[in-house]
C-alpha cells in the first residue's frame, strides 16, 4: 500500500467514523431531545420550559455540549478531507462528493436558515420564550434534526459503497 493510498483510506475511515457518529446524534436528537424540548416549550402551564430546562441544561454540563462540538466538526472537517484526497487521487469521487456535500450540507442548513439562531434563542432562555420564536422553533426543531440525520445517513451511505466499489473493481 502506497503512502498514497493510507491517506485515502484513513480519511476515508475517519469519515466514515464520524458521520456515522453525529448521523447517531441527530437521529438521537430528533427521536428523544427534540420532542422533550417542544414538550416543555409547549406545556400548557406557562413558566415549564424555563424553571426545567435550564437546570436540566446545567445538570448535563458543558463537557457533553463541547464533546458533541468537537465530534460535529471534526465530522466536517473529515467529510471535506476524504472529498479533497478523493479529487486528486481520482477514485470514488461522486461517494466522496456525496459524502462532503452531507457530511458539511447539514451545518450549512441549520445556521443558513436561521435554525441555529432561533435554537440558541430557546435553549438559552431562563425566561418564558415568545410566542412567535416558541411557534417557530416548534415548527422547525423535530424536522430540521430529521433532516440532518438524513443527510449524514446519505452521506454516510456514500462512503460505505466505497470499499464495495473498490473490491467489485479488484474482482
Amino acid at each position: 500500500m502506497t503512502p498514497g493510498d493510507r491517506l485515502y483510506w484513513t480519511c476515508w475511515a475517519l469519515a466514515a467514523l464520524l458521520t456515522g457518529l453525529v448521523a447517531g446524534f441527530m437521529l438521537g436528537h430528533a427521536l428523544i431531545l427534540a420532542p422533550f424540548i417542544d414538550w416543555l416549550l409547549s406545556a400548557s402551564s406557562p413558566g415549564v420550559f424555563p424553571r426545567t430546562y435550564p437546570v436540566f441544561r446545567s445538570a448535563a454540563g458543558r463537557t457533553g455540549l463541547n464533546a458533541y462540538y468537537a465530534v460535529a466538526g471534526l465530522q466536517v472537517l473529515a467529510a471535506l478531507a476524504f472529498l479533497l484526497v478523493a479529487l486528486v487521487r481520482r477514485r470514488h469521487r461522486l461517494a466522496a462528493a456525496v459524502a462532503g456535500a452531507g457530511g458539511a450540507g447539514w451545518v450549512i442548513l441549520h445556521y443558513a436558515s436561521g435554525f441555529g439562531a432561533l435554537e440558541a434563542a430557546v435553549v438559552r432562555s431562563t425566561t418564558d420564550v415568545p410566542g412567535e420564536v416558541a411557534r417557530r422553533f416548534l415548527i422547525w426543531n423535530t424536522l430540521i434534526h430529521y433532516v440532518h440525520a438524513a443527510a449524514l445517513t446519505l452521506a454516510l451511505g456514500a462512503l460505505l459503497a466505497v470499499p464495495l466499489s473498490e473490491r467489485r473493481q479488484r474482482d
